[in-house]
């Protein structure tokens, strides 16, 4: 096969994969999701990429991508906007509390004992959930950011 022929084969293959929206691509983060219900809680929040799947049939002009654009700025600022607010909460959660009583527990990691404070602890599984919560938040504002965007742009076409 000559160097023409494959370039030819190559864009053709390009071509099909770009004619589609890519984001319908970031559906299948939803599988980590279901692995999520199963195994590892913390990915349970995946389950919201499965709406990404609604963006096959979209066509992915110059609009889509502006609205791309402002819908992610905003879940993004949102999202670091809180996240320094949970954290600061954390800090000075961690600061002005008192580890209490000294109370511990102890957990059994790889078939040993590890003590930790239950203040630790609960400071730690706090964060877990935060962290949690702000993807999930973050997908939702996107997707609903698009919504919007998307019922606008019907509006101005029927206008």
């Amino acid at each position: 096969m000559n160097q023409e022929a494959k370039k030819q084969k190559t864009s053709g293959v390009m071509k099909r994969i770009t004619s589609t929206n890519p984001f319908r691509y970031l559906g299948w983060l939803g599988c980590l999701g279901i692995l999520g219900i199963f195994f590892i809680p913390a990915f349970i929040p995946f389950l919201l990429c499965f709406s990404f799947f609604a963006y096959g049939g979209m066509k992915p002009d110059e609009l889509f991508w502006e609205n791309v654009r402002r819908a992610s700025t905003r879940a993004f600022w949102t999202v670091f906007i809180l996240d320094t607010v949970w954290m600061f909460w954390l800090f000075v959660r961690g600061m002005t509390f008192s580890y209490g009583d000294g109370t511990y527990i102890e957990t059994v990691i790889e078939e040993r004992t590890v003590t930790m404070g239950i203040f630790s602890f609960d400071q730690m599984m706090l964060m877990t959930f935060l962290l949690i919560l702000n993807l999930a938040l973050m997908i939702f504002i996107f997707s609903i950011s698009m919504l919007r965007f998307r019922r606008q742009e019907k509006k101005m076409l029927e206008a």
